[in-house]
């Protein structure tokens, strides 16, 4: 009897998750469309929907069109906007970047901060006034949902295992900001929540299998295999940059392995062009102006760089065998010739055809896509597809 009625309990709150789900991807929606789509009786979903509604999870618009058949107009519903909000923080090494969305995922506000030269406990402090001054505006009915932050180091078990650009000096994040809150608290690497955006917000809605190269002071790949996110057993998948290109001899005749984001990360890329013209402090803007210049030092470089990405893309095609491939790299959006070059480089390789694509909107790739993971996280819906309407500014 206790067995039947725990089962009962868990297909209840299984259905509860599939109409939320309904809701959230075909808004707006009806209770009699939620019936048809999942197969449920209209009583069963009634049921189910008055209880998301009390909870306040749903916002009803009005009357929509009645059926061909006739019969009364359905009352259309989406998810309810002020409900709450979510928060995600982009870790960087000379920004933070901070986004804040309402519970479908729109977006409420954008902000990048200078952080250049702070360490992570001013860091925290600017976090915590950012929500603080965030909480006085906010007129929702439960404020802040859940935070999610994106690490440009390898994530494990939600802690940051190593951290390259930015000392945590023993900072947990999660417990930081779990306890001042008390709302879940998630950590991801950069790379992970871009190949989370394309598959939710963006080009990979249709595709099963992608690889999302993040080309920024180092190299990462996010990799989604049959539409999840693979992290390996110990959060490395995808730490591409550490992956030897080269082996040379050091003065003792000791070999010394040069890893690929030694050559081909954006940081890699200006430190070779300031070495070859003699030149201190250029930023991508510079580089950029170089090309357009035609500058040989610069054009020679790009060029390497193009044949290492497409080289690099060719060895994981064959290891990973995906869909397709995106490039979040502000380097290739402003140079889209080199994008052109890399797919040269790999079509050389491969002879076959594979899309390689550039993110879109990649400034806001890597928030969005922690977006996507702490609303899930707060839906309850960790295992389920939703799909978000990407932002119209690029």
């Amino acid at each position: 009897m206790v067995r039947r009625s725990m089962n009962r309990n868990q297909l209840h709150d299984q259905n509860l998750k599939f109409v939320l789900q309904q809701i959230f991807n075909n808004h707006p929606t009806s209770r009699i469309e939620i019936s048809h789509q999942l197969n449920l009786n209209k009583s069963t979903v009634s049921s189910l929907y008055n209880t998301l509604m009390a909870e306040g999870y749903l916002t009803e618009l009005g009357l929509g069109e009645a059926s061909t058949a006739g019969g009364r107009k359905p009352t259309l519903v989406e998810i309810n906007n002020s409900y709450g909000y979510t928060l995600t923080f982009d870790l960087g090494y000379r920004h933070l970047h901070a986004l804040a969305t309402w519970l479908d995922g729109s977006v409420w506000k954008y902000d990048r901060i200078d952080t250049k030269g702070q360490s992570i406990h001013e860091m925290v402090d600017r976090i915590n006034q950012y929500i603080t001054d965030l909480q006085r505006e906010d007129t929702s009915s439960n404020g802040l949902l859940g935070i999610c932050f994106s690490i440009h180091g390898i994530v494990f078990n939600n802690q940051v295992k190593t951290s390259p650009f930015i000392d945590m000096d023993g900072v947990n994040l999660e417990q930081v900001f779990s306890t001042a809150y008390q709302v879940p608290v998630v950590l991801e690497n950069e790379a992970n929540l871009s190949a989370i955006y394309e598959r939710d917000f963006n080009g990979a809605r249709q595709l099963n299998s992608t690889v999302t190269v993040s080309i920024h002071r180092g190299i990462g790949a996010g990799i989604i295999l049959h539409r999840d996110l693979f992290r390996g057993e110990h959060g490395d998948a995808g730490e591409i940059g550490q992956t030897i290109a080269d082996i040379q001899m050091d003065a003792a005749d000791s070999p010394h392995p040069v890893h690929a984001e030694d050559i081909s990360s954006e940081d890699a890329i200006i430190q070779r062009i300031e070495d070859l013209k003699g030149l201190e402090s250029l930023d991508r803007a510079a580089i950029v102006k170089l090309y357009r210049e035609r500058d040989p030092e610069t054009m020679m470089t790009l060029a390497n760089f193009a044949a290492a990405i497409g080289g690099m893309l060719y060895n994981l095609m064959r290891s990973l065998d995906p869909d397709a491939f995106f490039l979040n790299s502000p380097l290739v959006e402003e140079l889209p010739e080199l994008l052109t070059q890399i797919r040269a480089v790999f079509a050389n390789l491969a002879q076959v055809e594979m899309s390689i694509e550039l993110t879109k909107n990649a400034r806001l790739a890597t928030v969005l896509g922690g977006c996507s993971l702490i609303t899930h996280r707060v839906l309850g819906l960790d295992h389920f597809e939703l799909n978000f309407e990407r932002p119209d500014a690029e």
